[in-house]
């Protein structure tokens, strides 16, 4: 259980840097200077991009993080590793909205419930749908991918290793936005 722990203290970091890599690559692609930090992309002085370049800017991070969790999910369901739950977890990505689709205000304990400026809520808007929507349509797709994570751990440790890897992932991304805010400002 100590490989699964240490796996997943690290996929918070992990993904916050893919999810922001891959915007950052694809403004990159498209000519800009961006500045990576530690919870978003900054596009320095005025980009003229045309609202394709802007979508696929925006998408970039989502579709990364749907890409990592497939095909992780693929090499799950060949053979089970605590590197392939990890990774495979990523298409989880829709229940970080969840409060905010039930309005619930999480504030008091530093979690917005506001979509608006979300990746999803620009996509939408792109779109001409509601965030919600597109969460929606998110967690349409997760739900069966997650069940799947579940029937490929092994069947006699499937709470212990649900119990370590939520602590561990959980850990690592509050360690994250205390401590990355200093490394990637």
């Amino acid at each position: 259980m100590l490989p699964l722990l240490v796996l997943s203290l690290l996929a918070g970091p992990a993904e916050y840097l893919t999810h922001e890599g891959a915007h950052y690559l694809v403004a990159r692609a498209f000519g800009a200077h961006p500045t990576m930090h530690f919870d978003h992309v900054a596009l320095e002085g005025s980009v003229h991009w045309g609202s394709v370049q802007h979508l696929l800017f925006t998408a970039a991070g989502p579709a990364a993080d749907w890409l990592v969790g497939i095909v992780a999910l693929v090499f799950l369901a060949r053979r089970f590793t605590s590197l392939a739950l990890v990774l495979a977890i990523w298409v989880a990505r829709p229940l970080q909205f969840l409060h905010g689709l039930l309005g619930l205000d999480l504030s008091q304990l530093g979690v917005s419930g506001e979509l608006a400026g979300t990746d999803e809520d620009i996509i939408a808007q792109a779109l001409g749908v509601s965030a919600q929507s597109v969460i929606l349509i998110e967690f349409i797709v997760a739900i069966p991918l997650m069940l799947l994570i579940i029937y490929y751990m092994p069947v006699g440790r499937r709470l212990p290793v649900i119990t370590v890897l939520t602590t561990g992932v959980i850990v690592g991304w509050a360690a994250w936005l205390a401590f990355a805010p200093n490394l990637l400002p």
